[in-house]
């Protein structure tokens, strides 16, 4: 097994700043040691008309990076600012994945329903085809995943709206308790990862802030009520054991919330379980 990073150092359309600073900033505290390494390419663009433009732009150029990695053998390993680089990698599978998303927040709201038109708040609607479908169709071979193949981990922070349509979907939501990492948790995560029939092929998306705060607070967003790395930890190896790793993501850490020295540990230890 061989794995492409792709660093994307971007806050929506701003680079090096807040979340955006979290990517490099994990590089280059050792995040990668010990990891089977083809490569490490930084995605850098010119700057775009307008925020979401500019994210979709992002996008575009990753999914091109990250097909080429694919097409030579390497699993993309995703450093981001912002959950919406899901889209290119994505691209960059194809559809015929399942997606495992460990996360805070729903990224299930649409402009209809978000409170505050934050876009990365729209990531995982804009991945399985409920929003945004005229952008998402300028990122090279994107085509949306079928909602019944998303198993959203977390997800304690939802907007009422946002709620109500993840109810109605096909989404599958398993919510753990808050700082548990016991044999029975473990256990009905995994009954949840293979509760119903979805593609073997699985990208992983972590957003940092799936984590409760008290053990890692990654960015403005987190928030008591998480789940312990140690939790996460055995999560990882489980999707390991039972699924095809297509692609990996690890995103929304801001270095001004926790020391970038520990969570490149962490960092480190929760993709080696999926390594």
């Amino acid at each position: 097994m061989s794995v492409t990073v792709f660093v994307v150092p971007y806050d929506l359309a701003s680079r090096h700043q807040g979340t955006g600073a979290g990517p490099p900033a994990l590089v280059a505290a050792g995040v990668l040691a010990g990891f089977p390494l083809t490569d490490v390419q930084t995605i850098g663009v010119p700057p775009a008309g307008n925020e979401v433009q500019a994210c979709i732009t992002i996008d575009a150029a990753l999914a091109v990076a990250a097909r080429a990695a694919r097409q030579s053998g390497a699993i993309p390993l995703v450093l981001s600012g912002n959950c919406h680089s899901c889209l290119g990698t994505l691209a960059a599978t194809g559809p015929d994945v399942s997606i495992v998303w460990f996360d805070a927040h729903g990224d299930l709201n649409t402009p209809d329903t978000t409170e505050t038109g934050f876009f990365d708040g729209m990531a995982l609607a804009s991945a399985i085809g409920w929003t945004w479908r005229s952008m998402v169709r300028q990122i090279p071979g994107f085509q949306p995943v079928r909602e019944e193949h998303v198993l959203l981990v977390g997800g304690r922070d939802l907007d009422p709206a946002e709620r109500d349509l993840l109810s109605r979907s096909r989404v599958r939501h398993f919510m753990p308790p808050a700082l548990r990492s016991d044999d029975e948790t473990a256990a009905a995560f995994a009954d949840a990862l293979t509760a119903a029939s979805s593609p073997p092929a699985t990208y992983v998306h972590i957003d940092l802030d799936v984590l409760d705060a008290t053990e890692l607070r990654a960015n403005r967003y987190a928030s008591a009520g998480g789940v312990s790395i140690q939790w996460l930890e055995t999560a990882l190896r489980t999707i390991r054991t039972r699924k095809e790793i297509a692609a990996v993501a690890v995103t929304s850490y801001d270095p001004e919330c926790h020391d970038v020295r520990e969570v490149s540990r962490i960092v480190n230890r929760l993709t080696s379980a999926l390594f």
